[in-house]
């Protein structure tokens, strides 16, 4: 989800949901450098992304103010997925070989899948995906 900070919305899904913080990625964009901060279940994880900039990378996917910005996918074989996402006639709308892949499926809102284990903590914790701040 969009959101303006992401300092109070981990706290509100912590004690609404039950989420527990996994970790914090800032990512080096050309507009900007998003934060994203990502919590889970156990079985679902929630993402809240924090735009430093409206211009930035992304940012406006989905319209200006705080919102559900694109729900997230983990896939067993990446590229297979994104050829039957051009198939079913859905739109790619990152740069090729950038992870996460975000995509549109005909008029709906805005998905992206992984390679199963993307937001792992070791996987961040190596460094590939941003940097890793907590």
């Amino acid at each position: 989800m969009k959101v303006d900070g992401v300092e109070k919305t981990p706290t509100f899904c912590a004690n609404l949901f039950g989420y527990k913080h996994v970790n914090r990625v800032r990512r080096e964009g050309k507009k900007g450098d998003p934060i994203s901060g990502h919590m889970s279940d156990g079985s679902m994880s929630l993402t809240q992304i924090h735009y430093e900039d409206a211009e930035s990378d992304e940012a406006d996917f989905d319209g200006p103010a705080p919102c559900i910005h694109h729900i997230g996918m983990e896939v067993d074989d990446l590229d297979t997925f994104i050829v039957s996402i051009k198939q079913q006639g859905g739109e790619i709308l990152t740069a090729p070989g950038h992870l996460p892949v975000k995509f549109r499926s005909p008029k709906d809102p805005v998905a992206e899948v992984v390679a199963i284990a993307r937001w792992g903590k070791e996987t961040l914790a190596a460094g590939v995906h941003g940097e890793f701040l907590a």
